[in-house]
Protein backbone atom coordinates (compact mmCIF):
# COMPACT_ATOMS: atom_id res chain seq x y z
CA UNK A 1 0.00 0.00 0.00
CA UNK A 2 1.53 3.42 -0.72
CA UNK A 3 1.68 5.60 1.86
CA UNK A 4 0.70 9.28 1.25
CA UNK A 5 2.19 10.55 4.45
CA UNK A 6 5.33 10.15 3.45
CA UNK A 7 4.79 12.54 0.89
CA UNK A 8 4.05 14.98 2.89
CA UNK A 9 6.86 14.16 5.43
CA UNK A 10 9.17 15.00 2.92
CA UNK A 11 7.39 18.21 2.06
CA UNK A 12 7.78 19.24 5.55
CA UNK A 13 11.34 18.30 5.78
CA UNK A 14 12.40 20.28 2.88
CA UNK A 15 10.08 22.95 4.15
CA UNK A 16 12.15 22.68 7.37
CA UNK A 17 15.82 22.63 5.57
CA UNK A 18 14.97 26.06 3.68
CA UNK A 19 14.37 27.74 6.29
CA UNK A 20 17.58 27.25 7.81
CA UNK A 21 19.93 30.22 8.44
CA UNK A 22 23.10 28.57 5.39
CA UNK A 23 24.92 31.60 6.10
CA UNK A 24 25.44 30.88 10.07
CA UNK A 25 26.65 27.30 9.18
CA UNK A 26 30.09 26.30 9.51
CA UNK A 27 32.33 24.74 6.82
CA UNK A 28 31.30 21.07 8.19
CA UNK A 29 27.64 21.71 8.22
CA UNK A 30 27.74 23.12 5.21
CA UNK A 31 29.66 20.18 3.20
CA UNK A 32 27.49 17.60 5.49
CA UNK A 33 24.48 19.61 4.06
CA UNK A 34 25.60 19.47 0.30
CA UNK A 35 26.67 15.37 0.65
CA UNK A 36 22.84 15.08 1.72
CA UNK A 37 21.46 17.31 -0.64
CA UNK A 38 23.16 15.46 -3.58
CA UNK A 39 22.81 11.90 -2.29
CA UNK A 40 18.94 12.60 -1.61
CA UNK A 41 18.70 14.87 -5.04
CA UNK A 42 19.80 11.58 -6.99
CA UNK A 43 17.67 9.04 -5.15
CA UNK A 44 14.90 11.38 -5.61
CA UNK A 45 15.36 11.95 -9.58
CA UNK A 46 15.14 8.10 -9.56
CA UNK A 47 11.23 7.99 -7.66
CA UNK A 48 10.78 10.52 -10.28
CA UNK A 49 11.37 9.22 -13.39
CA UNK A 50 10.07 5.53 -11.99
CA UNK A 51 6.51 7.75 -11.47
CA UNK A 52 6.73 9.79 -14.55
CA UNK A 53 7.10 5.90 -16.37
CA UNK A 54 3.80 4.83 -13.53
CA UNK A 55 1.59 7.78 -15.18
CA UNK A 56 2.47 6.74 -18.65
CA UNK A 57 1.55 3.44 -18.04
CA UNK A 58 -1.58 4.04 -16.28
CA UNK A 59 -3.01 7.20 -18.13
CA UNK A 60 -3.08 8.72 -14.84
CA UNK A 61 -2.50 12.01 -16.70
CA UNK A 62 -6.28 11.58 -18.03
CA UNK A 63 -7.67 12.13 -14.51
CA UNK A 64 -6.65 16.16 -14.82
CA UNK A 65 -7.46 16.38 -18.11
CA UNK A 66 -4.21 16.11 -19.75
CA UNK A 67 -4.32 13.58 -23.16
CA UNK A 68 -1.23 12.30 -22.24
CA UNK A 69 1.55 11.95 -19.46
CA UNK A 70 4.00 14.02 -21.34
CA UNK A 71 1.14 16.58 -21.52
CA UNK A 72 0.48 16.27 -17.73
CA UNK A 73 4.27 16.23 -16.81
CA UNK A 74 4.89 19.51 -19.34
CA UNK A 75 1.74 21.18 -17.78
CA UNK A 76 2.33 20.36 -13.99
CA UNK A 77 6.03 19.77 -13.71
CA UNK A 78 7.11 22.56 -16.33
CA UNK A 79 9.40 20.24 -17.97
CA UNK A 80 10.15 20.15 -21.53
CA UNK A 81 9.76 17.32 -23.62
CA UNK A 82 13.00 15.91 -24.11
CA UNK A 83 13.80 15.99 -20.95
CA UNK A 84 10.66 13.84 -20.14
CA UNK A 85 10.79 11.47 -22.67
CA UNK A 86 14.08 10.77 -21.45
CA UNK A 87 13.01 10.33 -17.57
CA UNK A 88 10.09 8.15 -18.64
CA UNK A 89 12.65 5.95 -20.61
CA UNK A 90 14.85 5.90 -17.39
CA UNK A 91 11.67 4.68 -15.15
CA UNK A 92 10.98 2.34 -17.52
CA UNK A 93 14.33 0.87 -18.09
CA UNK A 94 14.07 0.28 -14.18
CA UNK A 95 10.63 -1.24 -14.13
CA UNK A 96 12.05 -4.03 -16.99
CA UNK A 97 15.33 -4.09 -14.69
CA UNK A 98 14.62 -4.41 -11.38
CA UNK A 99 17.61 -4.47 -9.81
CA UNK A 100 18.08 -1.28 -11.67
CA UNK A 101 15.58 0.47 -9.97
CA UNK A 102 16.89 -0.62 -6.19
CA UNK A 103 20.11 0.67 -7.09
CA UNK A 104 19.04 4.13 -8.09
CA UNK A 105 16.75 4.62 -5.47
CA UNK A 106 19.16 2.91 -2.89
CA UNK A 107 21.17 5.69 -3.98
CA UNK A 108 23.80 2.93 -5.51
CA UNK A 109 23.97 4.23 -8.95
CA UNK A 110 22.76 7.61 -10.09
CA UNK A 111 20.00 8.56 -12.97
CA UNK A 112 23.27 8.84 -15.83
CA UNK A 113 23.33 5.20 -15.59
CA UNK A 114 20.11 4.60 -16.25
CA UNK A 115 19.93 6.61 -19.19
CA UNK A 116 22.74 4.59 -20.45
CA UNK A 117 20.77 1.60 -19.32
CA UNK A 118 18.22 2.79 -21.46
CA UNK A 119 20.66 3.22 -24.23
CA UNK A 120 21.19 -0.74 -24.04
CA UNK A 121 17.80 -1.94 -23.96
CA UNK A 122 17.24 -0.30 -26.93
CA UNK A 123 20.56 -1.87 -28.87
CA UNK A 124 20.85 -5.18 -26.57
CA UNK A 125 17.27 -5.92 -25.86
CA UNK A 126 15.69 -7.10 -22.54
CA UNK A 127 17.22 -10.77 -21.98
CA UNK A 128 20.62 -9.83 -22.92
CA UNK A 129 20.66 -6.08 -20.95
CA UNK A 130 19.27 -8.05 -17.58
CA UNK A 131 21.78 -11.28 -18.01
CA UNK A 132 24.69 -7.99 -18.50
CA UNK A 133 23.05 -6.35 -15.60
CA UNK A 134 23.34 -8.73 -12.88
CA UNK A 135 26.77 -9.74 -13.97
CA UNK A 136 28.46 -6.95 -15.16
CA UNK A 137 26.90 -3.56 -15.67
CA UNK A 138 25.60 -2.88 -12.21
CA UNK A 139 28.66 -3.74 -10.18
CA UNK A 140 30.86 -1.22 -12.75
CA UNK A 141 27.58 1.45 -11.84
CA UNK A 142 28.78 1.15 -8.71
CA UNK A 143 32.65 2.42 -8.74
CA UNK A 144 32.15 4.08 -12.52
CA UNK A 145 30.56 7.02 -13.82
CA UNK A 146 28.03 6.81 -16.95
CA UNK A 147 31.05 6.94 -19.47
CA UNK A 148 32.34 3.68 -18.12
CA UNK A 149 29.46 2.09 -18.28
CA UNK A 150 27.87 3.21 -21.94
CA UNK A 151 31.69 1.79 -22.86
CA UNK A 152 30.81 -1.38 -21.51
CA UNK A 153 27.59 -1.66 -23.23
CA UNK A 154 29.62 -1.00 -26.74
CA UNK A 155 31.59 -4.02 -26.10
CA UNK A 156 28.96 -6.31 -25.30
CA UNK A 157 27.19 -4.92 -28.49
CA UNK A 158 30.09 -5.34 -30.61
CA UNK A 159 31.00 -8.74 -29.96
CA UNK A 160 27.18 -9.83 -30.18
CA UNK A 161 27.17 -7.97 -33.51
CA UNK A 162 30.69 -7.59 -35.24
CA UNK A 163 28.67 -6.40 -38.61
CA UNK A 164 28.05 -3.04 -36.78
CA UNK A 165 31.87 -1.84 -36.83
CA UNK A 166 32.40 -2.64 -40.50
CA UNK A 167 28.84 -0.26 -40.48
CA UNK A 168 30.08 2.39 -38.58
CA UNK A 169 33.20 2.66 -40.74
CA UNK A 170 31.11 3.01 -44.04
CA UNK A 171 29.16 5.69 -42.69
CA UNK A 172 32.10 7.46 -41.14
CA UNK A 173 33.90 7.26 -45.04
CA UNK A 174 30.84 8.94 -46.11
CA UNK A 175 30.78 11.89 -44.10
CA UNK A 176 34.84 12.76 -44.84
CA UNK A 177 35.31 16.26 -44.76
CA UNK A 178 37.94 19.17 -44.66
CA UNK A 179 37.50 22.99 -45.58
CA UNK A 180 39.89 25.60 -44.71
CA UNK A 181 37.90 28.80 -44.63
CA UNK A 182 39.14 32.52 -44.52
CA UNK A 183 38.05 34.16 -41.15
CA UNK A 184 38.39 37.49 -39.92
CA UNK A 185 41.99 37.97 -39.26
CA UNK A 186 42.96 33.87 -39.70
CA UNK A 187 41.46 31.08 -41.45
CA UNK A 188 39.01 28.03 -39.57
CA UNK A 189 39.57 24.69 -40.30
CA UNK A 190 36.33 21.85 -39.81
CA UNK A 191 35.70 18.82 -40.93
CA UNK A 192 35.14 15.24 -40.37
CA UNK A 193 38.03 12.62 -40.30
CA UNK A 194 37.19 8.92 -40.63
CA UNK A 195 38.50 6.50 -39.02
CA UNK A 196 41.73 5.63 -40.61
CA UNK A 197 42.55 8.54 -41.10
CA UNK A 198 41.57 10.70 -37.43
CA UNK A 199 43.79 7.84 -36.14
CA UNK A 200 46.69 8.82 -37.88
CA UNK A 201 46.25 12.40 -37.19
CA UNK A 202 45.78 11.49 -33.61
CA UNK A 203 48.94 9.38 -33.45
CA UNK A 204 50.99 12.08 -35.56
CA UNK A 205 49.39 15.27 -33.17
CA UNK A 206 50.01 13.75 -30.15
CA UNK A 207 53.38 13.12 -30.45
CA UNK A 208 54.25 16.20 -32.41
CA UNK A 209 52.47 18.57 -29.76
CA UNK A 210 53.96 17.53 -26.66
CA UNK A 211 55.70 20.42 -24.10
CA UNK A 212 59.34 20.73 -25.14
CA UNK A 213 60.06 20.99 -21.67
CA UNK A 214 59.54 22.41 -17.97
CA UNK A 215 59.06 25.84 -19.76
CA UNK A 216 56.66 25.18 -22.57
CA UNK A 217 54.14 27.81 -21.29
CA UNK A 218 52.14 27.02 -24.91
CA UNK A 219 48.86 25.90 -24.33
CA UNK A 220 47.87 22.44 -25.85
CA UNK A 221 46.07 24.14 -28.48
CA UNK A 222 48.47 26.20 -29.09
CA UNK A 223 51.12 23.47 -29.19
CA UNK A 224 48.77 21.44 -31.76
CA UNK A 225 48.53 24.69 -34.08
CA UNK A 226 52.57 24.78 -33.89
CA UNK A 227 52.82 21.21 -35.11
CA UNK A 228 50.67 21.72 -37.70
CA UNK A 229 52.59 25.01 -38.55
CA UNK A 230 56.31 22.41 -38.78
CA UNK A 231 54.75 19.73 -40.50
CA UNK A 232 53.67 22.15 -43.41
CA UNK A 233 57.04 24.45 -42.87
CA UNK A 234 59.11 21.01 -43.61
CA UNK A 235 56.81 19.15 -46.60
CA UNK A 236 57.08 22.80 -48.16
CA UNK A 237 61.28 23.45 -47.60
CA UNK A 238 61.68 19.45 -48.60
CA UNK A 239 59.31 18.45 -51.01
CA UNK A 240 57.12 16.03 -51.05
CA UNK A 241 58.50 12.13 -50.89
CA UNK A 242 56.76 9.54 -53.11
CA UNK A 243 57.85 7.54 -50.02
CA UNK A 244 56.06 9.85 -47.45
CA UNK A 245 58.91 9.85 -45.06
CA UNK A 246 59.38 8.72 -41.99
CA UNK A 247 55.84 8.10 -40.17
CA UNK A 248 54.46 7.14 -36.48
CA UNK A 249 53.06 4.17 -36.63
CA UNK A 250 49.48 2.66 -35.83
CA UNK A 251 49.18 -0.02 -33.86
CA UNK A 252 46.52 -3.15 -34.23
CA UNK A 253 45.63 -5.62 -31.55
CA UNK A 254 44.00 -9.07 -33.15
CA UNK A 255 43.82 -12.18 -30.91
CA UNK A 256 45.34 -15.26 -32.77
CA UNK A 257 41.69 -17.00 -31.89
CA UNK A 258 40.47 -14.15 -34.01
CA UNK A 259 43.09 -14.50 -36.98
CA UNK A 260 42.06 -18.10 -37.06
CA UNK A 261 38.28 -17.46 -37.41
CA UNK A 262 37.66 -19.28 -33.63
CA UNK A 263 35.85 -16.08 -32.21
CA UNK A 264 37.09 -13.69 -29.43
CA UNK A 265 37.01 -10.55 -28.94
CA UNK A 266 37.38 -8.44 -32.46
CA UNK A 267 40.96 -6.59 -33.07
CA UNK A 268 41.36 -2.64 -31.77
CA UNK A 269 42.94 -0.03 -33.33
CA UNK A 270 45.09 1.90 -30.55
CA UNK A 271 43.43 5.32 -30.36
CA UNK A 272 40.10 4.56 -31.34
CA UNK A 273 38.57 1.05 -30.69
CA UNK A 274 37.62 -2.20 -31.70
CA UNK A 275 36.82 -2.35 -35.32
CA UNK A 276 35.18 -5.15 -38.11
CA UNK A 277 37.04 -7.45 -40.07
CA UNK A 278 36.25 -5.02 -43.32
CA UNK A 279 38.64 -1.98 -41.97
CA UNK A 280 40.80 -4.69 -40.62
CA UNK A 281 41.31 -6.09 -43.65
CA UNK A 282 42.67 -3.16 -45.46
CA UNK A 283 44.38 -2.35 -42.38
CA UNK A 284 46.63 -5.60 -42.14
CA UNK A 285 47.67 -5.36 -46.04
CA UNK A 286 51.01 -4.61 -45.99
CA UNK A 287 51.51 -4.19 -42.58
CA UNK A 288 54.38 -5.37 -39.98
CA UNK A 289 53.08 -8.23 -37.88
CA UNK A 290 54.65 -8.89 -34.56
CA UNK A 291 53.49 -12.29 -32.97
CA UNK A 292 53.48 -12.01 -28.97
CA UNK A 293 52.73 -14.29 -26.37
CA UNK A 294 50.11 -12.79 -24.06
CA UNK A 295 49.38 -15.55 -21.53
CA UNK A 296 51.29 -18.48 -20.35
CA UNK A 297 55.02 -19.05 -20.89
CA UNK A 298 56.66 -21.56 -22.71
CA UNK A 299 58.87 -24.85 -21.39
CA UNK A 300 62.45 -24.96 -19.86
CA UNK A 301 64.08 -23.38 -17.54
CA UNK A 302 63.84 -19.59 -18.90
CA UNK A 303 60.12 -18.31 -19.40
CA UNK A 304 59.67 -16.93 -22.75
CA UNK A 305 58.57 -13.69 -20.84
CA UNK A 306 61.89 -13.11 -19.35
CA UNK A 307 63.52 -13.92 -22.47
CA UNK A 308 63.89 -9.58 -23.38
CA UNK A 309 65.25 -9.10 -20.02
CA UNK A 310 68.35 -7.26 -20.33
CA UNK A 311 69.15 -6.17 -16.85
CA UNK A 312 71.44 -3.54 -16.15
CA UNK A 313 73.43 -4.30 -19.90
CA UNK A 314 71.45 -1.21 -21.31
CA UNK A 315 69.49 1.93 -19.73
CA UNK A 316 66.87 2.22 -22.63
CA UNK A 317 64.32 -0.30 -23.31
CA UNK A 318 64.85 -2.68 -26.67
CA UNK A 319 62.70 -2.41 -29.45
CA UNK A 320 61.56 -5.26 -28.63
CA UNK A 321 60.40 -4.70 -24.88
CA UNK A 322 58.68 -1.66 -26.30
CA UNK A 323 56.84 -3.52 -28.65
CA UNK A 324 55.78 -5.82 -25.42
CA UNK A 325 54.67 -3.05 -23.11
CA UNK A 326 52.62 -1.81 -25.69
CA UNK A 327 51.09 -4.75 -26.12
CA UNK A 328 50.65 -5.89 -22.37
CA UNK A 329 49.14 -2.37 -22.25
CA UNK A 330 47.22 -2.30 -25.19
CA UNK A 331 48.64 1.01 -25.96
CA UNK A 332 47.56 2.94 -22.97
CA UNK A 333 49.08 4.64 -20.35
CA UNK A 334 49.34 2.31 -17.60
CA UNK A 335 48.50 5.36 -14.63
CA UNK A 336 44.80 3.93 -13.49
CA UNK A 337 42.28 6.69 -15.22
CA UNK A 338 44.27 7.62 -17.80
CA UNK A 339 43.26 7.04 -21.38
CA UNK A 340 45.70 8.73 -23.15
CA UNK A 341 48.68 6.65 -25.40
CA UNK A 342 52.20 5.17 -24.01
CA UNK A 343 54.59 8.13 -24.46
CA UNK A 344 57.33 6.87 -22.90
CA UNK A 345 58.80 3.65 -21.52
CA UNK A 346 59.48 4.00 -17.06
CA UNK A 347 61.72 1.96 -14.77
CA UNK A 348 59.49 1.21 -12.26
CA UNK A 349 62.43 1.65 -9.94
CA UNK A 350 64.81 4.04 -11.35
CA UNK A 351 67.81 3.46 -13.38
CA UNK A 352 69.42 5.54 -11.11
CA UNK A 353 68.56 4.00 -8.36
CA UNK A 354 70.07 0.65 -9.48
CA UNK A 355 66.74 0.22 -11.74
CA UNK A 356 67.07 -2.97 -14.09
CA UNK A 357 66.17 -3.28 -17.90
CA UNK A 358 63.60 -5.83 -17.34
CA UNK A 359 59.80 -6.47 -18.43
CA UNK A 360 58.79 -6.56 -14.57
CA UNK A 361 60.33 -3.10 -13.77
CA UNK A 362 59.38 -1.58 -17.49
CA UNK A 363 56.26 0.29 -17.39
CA UNK A 364 54.46 2.36 -19.99
CA UNK A 365 53.15 6.25 -19.42
CA UNK A 366 51.90 9.03 -20.90
CA UNK A 367 54.02 12.00 -20.99
CA UNK A 368 51.95 13.99 -18.43
CA UNK A 369 52.11 10.65 -16.18
CA UNK A 370 55.71 9.96 -16.72
CA UNK A 371 56.16 13.99 -15.64
CA UNK A 372 54.08 13.50 -12.38
CA UNK A 373 56.55 10.39 -11.32
CA UNK A 374 59.59 12.32 -11.47
CA UNK A 375 58.01 15.61 -9.91
CA UNK A 376 57.14 13.31 -7.17
CA UNK A 377 53.53 14.02 -7.48
CA UNK A 378 52.93 10.34 -8.58
CA UNK A 379 54.62 6.76 -7.86
CA UNK A 380 54.25 3.33 -9.52
CA UNK A 381 55.97 0.44 -7.83
CA UNK A 382 55.77 -3.42 -8.99
CA UNK A 383 53.28 -5.28 -7.57
CA UNK A 384 54.81 -8.75 -7.38
CA UNK A 385 52.29 -9.95 -9.66
CA UNK A 386 53.92 -8.68 -13.02
CA UNK A 387 51.72 -5.33 -12.75
CA UNK A 388 52.24 -2.36 -10.99
CA UNK A 389 50.69 -0.51 -8.15
CA UNK A 390 50.61 3.50 -8.17
CA UNK A 391 50.29 5.84 -5.40
CA UNK A 392 49.51 9.67 -5.18
CA UNK A 393 50.74 11.94 -2.70
CA UNK A 394 54.23 12.22 -0.35
CA UNK A 395 56.30 9.26 0.57
CA UNK A 396 54.75 5.47 1.43
CA UNK A 397 52.14 7.24 2.55
CA UNK A 398 50.63 8.35 -0.87
CA UNK A 399 46.67 7.13 -1.34
CA UNK A 400 47.01 3.98 -3.15
CA UNK A 401 44.80 4.69 -6.53
CA UNK A 402 42.40 1.75 -7.51
CA UNK A 403 42.51 0.80 -11.39
CA UNK A 404 38.57 0.27 -11.51
CA UNK A 405 39.39 0.27 -16.00
CA UNK A 406 41.26 -2.39 -16.04
CA UNK A 407 39.86 -4.77 -13.33
CA UNK A 408 36.32 -3.83 -15.15
CA UNK A 409 37.66 -4.52 -18.34
CA UNK A 410 38.95 -8.53 -17.07
CA UNK A 411 35.60 -9.10 -15.64
CA UNK A 412 33.62 -7.85 -19.03
CA UNK A 413 36.48 -10.02 -21.04
CA UNK A 414 35.19 -13.24 -18.88
CA UNK A 415 31.43 -12.24 -18.88
CA UNK A 416 32.12 -11.81 -22.59
CA UNK A 417 33.44 -15.22 -23.69
CA UNK A 418 30.17 -16.90 -24.11
CA UNK A 419 28.88 -14.80 -26.50
CA UNK A 420 32.35 -15.86 -28.43
CA UNK A 421 32.36 -18.05 -31.45
CA UNK A 422 31.58 -21.89 -30.71
CA UNK A 423 34.87 -23.04 -32.00
CA UNK A 424 36.61 -20.84 -29.27
CA UNK A 425 35.08 -22.77 -27.14
CA UNK A 426 35.64 -26.28 -28.64
CA UNK A 427 39.15 -25.58 -30.32
CA UNK A 428 40.92 -22.77 -28.73
CA UNK A 429 43.80 -21.82 -30.36
CA UNK A 430 46.77 -22.34 -27.76
CA UNK A 431 50.39 -24.46 -28.41
CA UNK A 432 51.03 -27.88 -26.69
CA UNK A 433 52.96 -25.84 -24.47
CA UNK A 434 49.65 -23.80 -23.21
CA UNK A 435 50.91 -20.19 -24.35
CA UNK A 436 48.15 -17.83 -26.33
CA UNK A 437 49.42 -15.63 -29.08
CA UNK A 438 48.35 -12.27 -29.96
CA UNK A 439 49.49 -10.37 -33.03
CA UNK A 440 50.53 -6.32 -32.87
CA UNK A 441 50.47 -4.94 -36.39
CA UNK A 442 51.58 -1.73 -37.72
CA UNK A 443 49.53 -1.02 -40.30
CA UNK A 444 51.70 1.46 -42.94
CA UNK A 445 50.35 4.94 -43.24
Amino acid sequence: MFESDAVQALSEAVDALCVQPLALADGTQTRALLRALQAGIDRLEGLKAAALDQLDETGGGAEEGASSALGWARRELRMGDAEIKRRRTAGRSMRLIPELGEAVRGGEVRLDHAYEFSAGLATLGVEKMREASAQILLPLARVAGAADVRMAIRRIDELARPERLDEAYKRGMERRDLSVTRCGDGFHVAGFFDLVNGAKLATWLGAASAPRGADDVRTPAQRRLDAFGELIDATLAHGMPSDRGVRPQLHLMADATWLAGQGGEPPRLVGFGSIGPQLFAQLACGADVTPILVDGVTGGPTPQADVLNVGRTQRLATTRQRTAVIARQEGICAAPGCRHRIAEIHHATWWSRGGRTDLDELVGLCGRCHHAVHSGRLHVEPDGRRGFAFRRGAGAAGRAIEDHDRVQHTRISAYLHPFEHPLARTAPLTRQDGTRRRHLLDPRT
